[in-house]
């Protein structure tokens, strides 16, 4: 089948025609300038009250690693100042560290301010002292706007000094623009600044217009719905690539459905998002699961839409900082959660472990480090009959062009269906008054991609590939273009007239990936070197050389004569978790609901609850992974609370900093109710317990 589409040249953007940015940052209504130059921001989601302070260092590293630009984080108001007047930032509240800890590791900094924020945490954020007097929240009441501007002066106090890159006030208020403006006079009046300010801008809301740039949302699926609501519809629609930039199902149990649309007009402001999902929490009676494949999926939906800001909620895991802190029925919240875990699922785990949505979003990482700049200025064009929710059938694409050159990107996954392979796709992209024709492919079941229309390479010109763009570095005095296979399709590539390609040896003799050389007139214009999916989600690009991560802990680094093995530090031998069962189970406790909208509650009496012990020798820094089923689990170190977790088929992770020296647990797992009202995307277990339980080293 063949598919076509005309990429027009652009019109030129507005500039300097919003109030915002400084002399380095700035806005055009499609793109973000940082020094003059188009940037695509990659902003990474990790809350710094809920990470053990032990860990800032490494999970910010790993962030940095992983392709991550910002780094977005709440302040989150009752976890500093959970009785009136005794605030504190000290040990893992320590925001000011967490944020120059970010800045060491070259991270721009995203500072959600609240005074309400939501992130699943009781009220929203809101300390209880505060909803107990007699004031209204959220609302420019004169008596919570002078508590909020004491708390923003708190916080002022923590980042004096340090510049940050964007500040957004309040989280998902959707009919009160006059509101926010007043927090963000209040927020500056109390030395807060930055050259971007940020509002929330799903489910219609209402914005102070030309005052804070709108940014958006999409997940892969959805805690928020009915535990019997089937896959979320709005949820699909974010593996469309789509001009539509409200996803309008986000929290969508927190607002009102008969919503006025959007008062913006959004061909004012660029494309940017703040959470995208990269996992998905579970509440008690809806427990999602986000493949690694959907979240990468989703994240190039959007690029493939014309963002240019991919924003990841969560990138990391956390838990809260003590007991009761948590979204709950007995707070009022409309959902159930653990009182400790905060298990997004996210590419990085509680205990910094990288998961294999790390890698993948890496990938799409790397391209936008290398070809950022020029794939900002181009705008999404879709073909006039390009798909819409419940389409299940037509091929979803589109491309990213100046008008001369462009970025075809293709989404065939969406979670929950299987979508259909598409033979003998023949593309057809109208450039600059050309047609580039890619040859024949078969598009596969649940691939993901995006190939490049003509990319300089240096010298040479890609007039087009069937590989993913990945990096270019110079090496050996000329650009080496690094391209990823699409698994079950061939890798071909046609350069401009005038260029010859020819396949060559690996450098070394050895190493992974096809190598070809492009010249002309006898002289290398660029080398390539395409390598396979499983080994481009393996590649890091350290001080502009490329890096090989081997199965064994060691690297392989490409130099001027090949690659060179770098040995890694050996595997410590961890001793085996020893479990000792300690209580048999017994019933499960009847089922209770409770909260605004009736939800399926966690239970509460742990009479029926399986238990164990735990233990195992001491090894500084190793986490406790286990496999465990059941419906709820809950691990204690003597009378403290360590972790607790809701079953959802992924193993749970309880770090070091959480064990805190602890070699010996108990662990107490409830059985299911027959009759609880619960969604458990990969299914409910058969019977309650530990199935595996090991150390091991993030």
């Amino acid at each position: 089948m063949r598919y076509e589409l005309a990429a027009p040249v652009p019109a030129q953007p507005l500039r300097a025609h919003l109030p915002m940015g400084d002399e380095r940052v700035a806005l055009t209504s499609r793109w973000i300038e940082v020094d003059g130059t188009p940037v695509i921001p990659v902003s990474a989601e990790m809350h710094a009250s809920r990470i053990p302070s032990a860990l800032w260092d490494e999970v910010l590293h790993r962030a940095r690693a992983g392709g991550v630009t910002h780094v977005a984080t709440y302040a989150i108001w009752n976890h500093h100042e959970p009785v009136e007047g005794e605030l504190s930032f000290e040990g893992d509240l320590d925001l000011r560290r967490f944020l120059l800890t970010a800045r060491r590791h070259g991270l721009e900094l995203v500072l959600r301010l609240g005074p309400y924020a939501h992130g699943e945490v009781r009220h929203g954020g809101l300390p209880d002292w505060l909803l107990e007097k007699p004031l209204v929240p959220r609302s420019d009441d004169p008596a919570y706007l002078a508590h909020a501007a004491r708390w923003f002066g708190a916080v002022a106090e923590q980042v004096r000094g340090i510049p940050i890159f964007a500040l957004q006030v309040e989280n998902e208020l959707y009919d009160d623009p006059a509101h926010l403006l007043t927090l963000k006079r209040l927020a500056r009046e109390a030395g807060l600044d930055a050259p971007l300010w940020t509002g929330t801008a799903w489910g219609g809301a209402q914005l102070p217009p030309d005052e804070l740039l709108p940014l958006f949302a999409g997940y892969s699926e959805a805690f928020w719905i009915e535990a019997d609501a089937g896959f979320d519809a709005a949820s699909a629609s974010n593996f469309y690539p789509s001009l539509e930039r409200d996803e309008v199902g986000v929290g969508a149990d927190t607002r009102d459905a008969a919503l006025m649309p959007s008062n913006l007009d959004l061909e004012r402001y660029p494309y940017a998002t703040c959470e995208l999902g990269g996992g998905m929490v579970s509440a008690y009676h809806r427990r999602p699961y986000a493949a690694p494949r959907d979240v990468a999926a989703l994240a190039l939906a959007k690029l493939g839409s014309g963002s240019v800001w991919q924003g990841y909620y969560m990138y990391a895991d956390g838990r809260n900082p003590r007991r009761g802190m948590q979204e709950s029925h007995a707070s009022g919240g409309r959902n159930d959660f653990p009182e400790l875990g905060y298990d997004f699922g996210a590419p990085l785990a509680v205990d910094g472990a990288r998961r294999e949505s790390w890698a993948r979003l890496r990938l799409q990482h790397h391209l936008l480090a290398a070809f950022g700049s020029t794939l900002a200025t181009m705008p999404a064009v879709l073909p006039e009959d390009a798909p819409t929710v419940p389409d299940t059938s037509s091929l979803r694409w589109s491309v990213r062009s100046d008008g001369t050159s462009g970025f075809l990107v293709v989404v065939n996954h969406q979670p929950g269906v299987e979508l259909p392979e598409h033979p003998d796709a023949v593309f057809a992209v109208r450039l600059a008054g050309d047609v580039i024709e890619l040859p024949p492919v078969g598009i596969p079941a649940g691939s993901a991609f995006v190939w490049p229309l003509r990319l300089p390479a240096g010298e040479a010109l890609l007039e087009w590939a069937t590989a993913q763009p990945v990096t270019v570095v110079d090496w050996q005095g000329a650009p080496l273009l690094v391209l990823a296979e699409t698994p079950g399709v061939e890798a071909r590539l046609a350069w401009a007239a005038g260029s010859d390609a020819d396949a060559v040896a690996a450098p070394g003799g050895s190493g992974p990936g096809r190598w070809s050389v492009v010249t002309a007139g006898g002289r290398t214009l660029a080398r390539v070197l395409v390598l396979t999916e499983p080994d481009a989600l393996r590649l890091a690009v350290d001080d502009g050389a490329l890096v090989l991560e081997e199965a064994d802990g060691s690297t392989s680094r490409l130099g001027e004569d090949g690659w060179t093995r770098v040995p890694g530090a050996p595997d410590p031998q961890l001793p085996a978790v020893q479990l000792r069962e300690l209580r048999s189970v017994g019933a499960a406790p009847a089922p209770t609901r409770g909260g605004p909208l009736g939800r399926a509650s966690i239970p509460r009496d742990w009479s029926g609850a399986w238990a164990a012990e735990l233990s195992w020798g001491d090894v500084p820094g190793a986490s406790l992974v286990v496999d465990w089923e059941g419906d709820v689990a809950r691990l204690w170190h003597d009378d403290r609370l360590v972790s607790d977790a809701l079953f959802t088929g992924r193993e749970w992770r309880i770090g070091a900093a959480e064990l805190a020296g602890a070699t010996r647990v108990r662990l107490e797992i409830l059985p299911w109710h027959p009759d609880a009202r619960v969604h458990v995307a990969l299914g409910r277990p058969d019977g309650v317990g530990v199935r595996a339980a090991r150390l091991e080293l993030p």
